[in-house]
């Protein structure tokens, strides 16, 4: 792990959550990682946009099968003969044959490039950002607000995640790492102005575990039967083009994936920007977290030791070896 320039890691075991932050937020200014550094948590940002989904649910205001051209005819896809078959349940669980990217994301000429599918929606599993921002878009559409206003509305500010936000705020140039190349090179801050469901949170790893305690074991915030619907397996993931026999060790949850192995059933996510890999892993019977931020490229390298360093070993930790901690 030394070629990682910093790590952030919060553990919750027995109701304690213990904080260790290694390293530096910039390999030039050597200015230390704290618990207080803010990474960009990349895809971990689709569990939050999948926490506001479930809320909107409980407020009748979206449905997990209903198409969601129906709520917003996203011009992206108005020439996309599929387009009234795209379904939030399809988006959760990566069904809905879009892309993972289309286009030079966030750019002005990415927004206005169609989408196309990859196959019929529902069909088949491929992992895919484009489908959590046209969720997003359905979102603000039913709610009449901003991406922004829903994820401080429904998120950082109820779970006390002091240190989060969606978008980039000025205070944050002293409080973010900077991302690294995998030679160990600093990149440029990453700066995100316009937000995305599928990658554009700023956090910690104390805050971010705070949300998945109170979301994931104490249904915070949700109805009985939604908290009970968001734990639920909902889909099969696949690794490749062909079904493989580790598939069935890390089913879909709505908005997340299910790790089952010799000490049962966990949900985990993982998420790459530019410059940063990170992760979380919980399990809900023994009420146990881990999160852990890394600002590299080279990040899922440090994920098999410190799984190992903090949860119980004598189990296959599948988050991990499913893909060997390669990207979607």
């Amino acid at each position: 792990m030394t070629e990682i320039p910093g790590v952030q890691v919060a553990h919750v075991k027995g109701g304690t959550t213990a904080l260790y932050s290694y390293g530096v937020k910039h390999v030039t200014s050597q200015e230390p990682v704290h618990d207080q550094t803010v990474f960009q948590a990349a895809s971990l940002t689709k569990v939050v946009a999948a926490y506001i989904f479930f809320r909107l649910l409980d407020r009748g205001l979206i449905s997990l099968d209903t198409p969601l051209y129906s709520y917003y005819p996203y011009d992206r896809l108005q020439q996309n003969p599929n387009r009234n078959k795209i379904t939030a349940r399809m988006v959760l669980t990566h069904r809905t044959g879009l892309l993972n990217w289309e286009g030079d994301v966030p750019s002005e000429a990415w927004r206005a490039t169609p989408l196309t599918s990859q196959f019929t929606p529902g069909k088949d599993y491929m992992y895919s950002g484009e489908g959590f921002y046209f969720l997003q878009e359905v979102m603000e559409q039913v709610t009449g607000k901003s991406f922004r206003t829903l994820v401080e509305e429904e998120v950082l500010r109820p779970f006390g995640m002091g240190n989060s936000a969606i978008l980039w705020q000025d205070g944050l140039d002293t409080a973010a790492a900077y991302g690294h190349l995998a030679n160990g090179n600093a990149r440029q801050m990453g700066r995100y102005k316009k937000s995305n469901a599928a990658y554009t949170l700023y956090t910690t790893a104390a805050d971010y575990a705070r949300f998945i305690r109170k979301f994931l074991f104490e249904g915070f915030g949700l109805k009985e039967s939604t908290w009970q619907l968001a734990m639920e397996r909902a889909g099969e993931a696949k690794k490749g083009k062909e079904v493989s026999p580790e598939d069935a060790y890390v089913p879909c949850a709505l908005g997340m994936r299910m790790q089952i192995n010799e000490v049962g059933t966990a949900y985990w996510h993982t998420g790459s920007n530019p410059g940063f890999r990170c992760y979380f892993l919980a399990y809900p019977k023994d009420q146990e977290i881990l999160v852990a931020f890394t600002n590299s490229d080279r990040g899922f390298a440090t994920m098999p030791a410190i799984l190992a360093l903090f949860l119980n070993t004598k189990q296959t930790f599948w988050a991990y070896a499913w893909r060997n901690g390669e990207l979607d």
